[in-house]
């Protein structure tokens, strides 16, 4: 019997350490802290909740709950809860949190707000939430609250103290499964059963934290003191259930392959596909590894990431970085790596760190230290030899016989330091220092050495930083860029200055070399010797190492691995937080190679060496970053936080509304891009917020993306809103505006036909007056117009009679010369005096000088001029004259005016066959002339009293200016109209001889000055179109000064030199506008230099401006 029992105990006792050496298998990874960790904060979370759209709500243990959108921690200060509380749950954006015995529900950035409460009395103890349920806790009861129904459930507590003997049950956790509840307790697991309990008896007695139900796998995960179990629902009462860890469970989450579980000793990963279980280990004291052992909560992001919360922060890991493996061998996490090439059997590589040169084996087990010294470079010649370049010289390493063999080398080889080395495919050995070029013929064993005068003496000093043989020569990268070797010349290359430090050089298997340098990417065709620029996956990255594989061609940078065409196009590209650190790479250190049919990437790491499958990284597809509406404020004030229940946003119209945006997984290098619906173009988002202002009412739709090379594969989210029509603009104040604009028109319109009414009969009386006025004036015109035709006619008459009368004068004066009877001579000739002086003073000058006049011959020539219009209107016209010597002496000549008048008005008052009597006489020295008339009376011949279009008053001015008296009589019988004048003797002989004194005194010029006056009239002919012509260049032409030229011009001429300059200029410039010319060239060609000059000038000189004279003489 006790044999039997030390066997049971020796195999449980092989079980366990079975189990634990299961547990404790360990997996290096790669855990991301928040960005809040670089600024000092470090958030302890008790809890975690994923956002319905993204984001992670955290609940630290101080009971504040903050949001955190993978850049910003929301609200900044504070929590989103009005009060603290240390027992919430989450469910639909919101929080449920109690007070004694009310339970309140609080969406983000909104007030909390009352749901029920539970009997006057009890105190909750603990809620949560699950499947669509709120569940509560107290003493002696679990309540159940149906959050679309509002219906509340209660359960006693009593029944379940029969399956126990604690004194005080206390519920941890709850879940609803299918139909039923399930209890987590301090005394083991409990399953509802209408309204009571059974106890599962899986979990026994055991103290049970935490539980966890995967659909997918129909088992619920139980989580324990000492590990977490798992249960089948199908036989929830098996005895010997599976087991996760050894220590107290704390969190427990489920992703597509594996159950995580969070204990106070660490992080656990239980692979339901192999079965085995995995303890997450890394770095404790770096910031990329997974501080604390007690792990309070875990949240699956369903992005392919898990959000862990310890006692010491928060990190993320990511799903996908399983597909970078790391080896952290104390030998490579310790030593820096420089150099790394599979070995030429096959079996494994060479690694080169500052410690030494190590060899391993395929499977990375097996390691074993070549050489325990500092080592530069080294290649494999062959299976059985290594070459070293060391600071003492090149060393020789024979494989077989693990011994030295360079005392066949050359002595400058064997002594000199060497920095880098290659081989090219005609066997000869490339080395350089950091100035110095040598090639090395194996089998020759002969030194070629290229000196150190090929660098270009503007980039000294400088050094060697690589060496790379390729089938077009030896390429030598340097830190200021890269020279070639070919048939014995080193050239360098002048566009790769640019790229500055050379990094690495690849030769790709189909002839195009690429190089990485400090500052860029950038390749060599093939079939061109041109050098062509490749974009990196972001700008201001810095390429690391170069290797190329099946699927392309692989860059290592600081922002993580990208994959390349060979036509220099990017594919992929992975970064953090997908397993990979930013600025993890070593600079030239990788590989790529085919051991055991495997195909491989290496890279050296700060943390190891990393090894990826490139086929099996192609063909996976990273997590997609959702785009997050983190925090929506109105006006400057936070309305939502993590895309809570309204929706769509309402918001008054005139108001601002502000998105903060966010992004998981990757956040710290997301670029965005926006645009409202309607609008066809998206724009890009400085930053990670966006405010809109001045909108107008109706609904919007904003939509925000990643901006990538490929916008098919970006992640979108979106939001509607709707601003809202103020009062002002709503369809019933759109009416009333409407009403008052209608009844304003109606009234404007009313006013303005009043008005314009009034208007149009002002308007047409004042037309109908100024008719009249027009129709009187124009009567008036005509008049005017017949009577200045008589009086010009007058004037033609009276000159023609003038001159007959002094032609007989004349005749006799011939006669009575050839007589010689002198005195009759003398007399003759003051009769043609007397009358040549009476015709030179017929003027209508208003002249203020007597003149005397011959009343006879004036009253003929106006009668002369009348007598055919009297033989139209067959009127007799009879005249008397008497008069002999009739000279009247007047200031101003209007006789003929006088008469006219009155001739006109006999003419339009008498009737066909009467008479118009004129009788003239002298007496008492006074001449008299009468016109006497039997037709209408003169006082009635015109409505306005008017007289031949003059007034009657006018007609006695025109005669007193004349120097005499009017007198009309008139009655029905017989018109009666009287002028006299006084009479006047003729001119003396004294007075005579005066005036002809003064007409002698006539001014002559002297033949000289006419002469003179003749030459300056030439020259100005010559010179009038030159503009620079005047009164000085004249002076010099004719050899005197300006002055005298000046005062004798004016003498002669009576005018200044440059007013007869400007006349004869103007004059010419008529011609020349009269034969069609322009004006701006007539301005030019008459002297003037400025045509707006010429034009004043002309207007002044002729009274029209060009246009106008132009427009006249069309």
């Amino acid at each position: 019997m006790y044999s039997k029992y030390l066997s049971q105990v020796l195999c449980l006792l092989l079980l366990l350490l079975a189990w634990y050496a299961q547990a404790l298998d360990k997996a290096p990874s790669i855990f991301y802290p928040l960005p809040t960790q670089a600024q000092g904060k470090v958030f302890v979370a008790q809890n975690l909740f994923l956002g319905d759209e993204g984001g992670i709500w955290i609940h630290d243990v101080h009971g504040k709950v903050v949001f955190f959108d993978g850049q910003n921690i929301l609200p900044r200060r504070g929590s989103v809860l009005a009060q603290d509380s240390g027992h919430i749950a989450y469910f639909d954006n919101a929080f449920w949190s109690y007070v004694e015995n009310e339970v309140y529900r609080t969406y983000p950035a909104q007030h909390r707000e009352l749901v029920f409460s539970l009997t006057a009395g009890s105190v909750i103890k603990n809620i949560g939430a699950s499947n669509g349920f709120i569940w509560l806790t107290d003493d002696a009861h679990f309540y159940t609250y149906n959050i679309q129904t509002k219906r509340i459930d209660t359960y006693p507590l009593s029944d379940m103290y029969q399956f126990n003997q604690v004194s005080q049950l206390t519920i941890n956790d709850a879940k609803f499964l299918l139909s039923k509840w399930v209890l987590a307790t301090n005394a083991g697991v409990y399953l509802s059963d209408g309204e009571s309990f059974s106890h599962v008896l899986s979990s026994k007695k055991h103290f049970i934290e935490k539980l966890y139900f995967s659909s997918k796998n129909r088992e619920l995960i139980v989580g324990t003191l000492n590990g977490a179990l798992i249960i089948d629902i199908k036989n929830p009462n098996s005895q010997h259930p599976k087991r996760i860890g050894y220590s107290h469970v704390l969190s427990l989450a489920e992703t597509d392959n594996e159950y995580w579980v969070g204990t106070e000793d660490g992080l656990f990963v239980y692979s339901f596909l192999t079965n085995n279980v995995v303890k997450l280990e890394s770095n404790d004291q770096d910031s990329n590894g997974l501080p604390g052992n007690q792990i309070y909560s875990l949240v699956n992001d369903l992005q392919g990431g898990i959000w862990i919360a310890t006692d010491k922060g928060i990190r993320y890991f990511s799903l996908f970085g399983f597909r970078f493996e790391r080896n952290q061998q104390p030998q490579l996490i310790h030593n820096q790596i420089k150099k790394i090439i599979p070995r030429l059997d096959k079996k494994g590589y060479w690694v080169l760190t500052n410690q030494g040169l190590y060899q391993f084996d395929s499977n990375w087990n097996k390691i074993k230290l070549l050489f325990n010294l500092p080592i530069n470079d080294f290649v494999q010649l062959s299976n059985t030899s290594l070459w070293l370049a060391t600071h003492e010289g090149l060393v020789v390493y024979n494989l077989e016989t693990e011994a030295e063999e360079s005392s066949h080398l050359p002595f400058n080889l064997r002594t000199a330091g060497i920095l880098h080395l290659t081989l090219d495919n005609n066997g000869l050995l490339w080395g350089a220092n950091e100035n110095q070029l040598w090639s090395y013929d194996v089998g020759a064993n002969t030194l070629t050495n290229y000196g150190i005068d090929w660098f270009v003496d503007a980039f000294l000093p400088a050094k060697v930083t690589l060496l790379k043989a390729t089938q077009r020569g030896l390429f030598i990268g340097t830190d200021h860029g890269v020279y070639t070797l070919n048939q014995g010349k080193i050239v360098f290359r002048r566009p790769t200055s640019g790229y500055g430090r050379s990094v690495n050089i690849l030769e790709g298997s189909n002839g195009d070399i690429w190089f990485a340098s400090s500052y860029g990417l950038f390749n060599l065709s093939h079939d061109r010797n041109e050098f062509n620029s490749i974009p990196l996956a972001e700008d201001n990255i810095s390429p690391k190492c170069l290797a190329e594989s099946q699927e392309g061609i692989w860059l290592t940078s600081s922002n993580g691995i990208s994959l390349y065409n060979r036509q220099g196009d990017i594919k992929k590209h992975y970064a953090a937080p997908h397993g990979l650190i930013h600025n993890e790479f070593q600079s030239g250190v990788c590989t790529s190679s085919i051991i055991d049919n495997k195909a491989w990437l290496l890279s050296g790491s700060r943390f190891g060496l990393l090894r990826v499958s490139p086929s099996k990284l192609v063909t996976a597809t990273p997590p997609n970053t959702s785009i997050i509406f983190s925090q929506i404020s109105i006006d400057h004030t936070p309305v939502m936080i993590g895309r809570s229940r309204f929706n769509p946003l309402e918001l008054k119209y005139g108001s601002s509304i502000s998105f903060l945006f966010g992004s998981l997984p990757e956040s710290r290098t997301q670029s965005l891009e926006f645009r409202i619906e309607g609008d066809g173009q998206w724009q890009p988002l400085e930053g990670s917020q966006l405010t809109l202002d001045h909108l107008l009412p109706g609904d919007y739709r904003i939509l925000v993306r990643d901006h990538t090379q490929y916008p098919q594969n970006s992640t979108m989210n979106s939001l509607s809103f709707v601003v809202a029509k103020p009062w002002y603009l709503s369809s019933w104040a759109i009416l009333f505006y409407s009403i008052i604009v209608l009844g304003c028109v109606a009234v404007a319109s009313l006013w303005r036909s009043h008005w314009v009414a009034k208007a149009n009969r002002e308007l047409k009386s004042q037309v109908a007056l100024k008719t009249e006025q027009l129709r009187h004036q124009s009567k008036i015109v005509l008049t005017n117009n017949h009577q200045l035709r008589k009086q010009l006619q007058i004037r033609h008459v009276f000159v023609e009679q003038m001159l007959d009368s002094i032609s007989p004068t004349l005749d006799q004066l011939i006669y009575r010369t050839q007589l010689n009877q002198l005195g009759r001579l003398e007399r003759l000739a003051q009769k043609v005096k007397r009358e040549l002086t009476l015709l030179r003073n017929v003027r209508s000058d208003k002249a203020s000088t007597q003149q005397i006049y011959d009343l006879s011959i004036i009253l003929n020539s106006s009668i002369d001029s009348w007598r055919d219009e009297f033989d139209k209107a067959e009127i007799t016209l009879v005249v008397n004259n008497e008069l002999q010597q009739s000279y009247i002496e007047s200031e101003s000549f209007n006789f003929d005016l006088i008469f006219n008048t009155l001739l006109s008005d006999a003419v339009n008052r008498l009737y066909r066959n009467q008479s118009l009597q004129i009788h003239c006489y002298e007496r008492e020295r006074r001449l008299f002339v009468v016109i006497i008339d039997s037709g209408d009376q003169m006082m009635n011949s015109s409505v306005d009293g008017s007289t031949s279009g003059f007034e009657q008053e006018e007609l006695h001015q025109l005669m007193r200016s004349s120097g005499g008296e009017i007198h009309i009589f008139s009655s029905s019988e017989r018109n009666l109209t009287e002028l006299s004048w006084p009479s006047v003797d003729l001119l003396t002989e004294e007075s005579e001889a005066i005036e002809l004194e003064d007409a002698a005194e006539k001014v002559t010029i002297d033949p000289l000055e006419k002469e003179w006056l003749k030459k300056v009239e030439l020259l100005i002919q010559q010179y009038y179109s030159d503009p620079e012509f005047s009164t000085s260049s004249a002076a010099k032409l004719l050899f005197v000064s300006e002055r005298s030229l000046q005062r004798r011009f004016k003498a002669v001429t009576g005018k200044t030199f440059k007013e007869y300059l400007n006349e004869v200029r103007l004059e010419k410039a008529c011609q020349r506008l009269l034969a069609g010319e322009k004006i701006s060239q007539v301005a030019f060609d008459s002297g003037f230099n400025d045509p707006s000059y010429f034009s004043q000038r002309f207007k002044h000189h002729f009274g029209l401006s060009p246009t106008q004279f132009i427009d006249d003489n069309e």
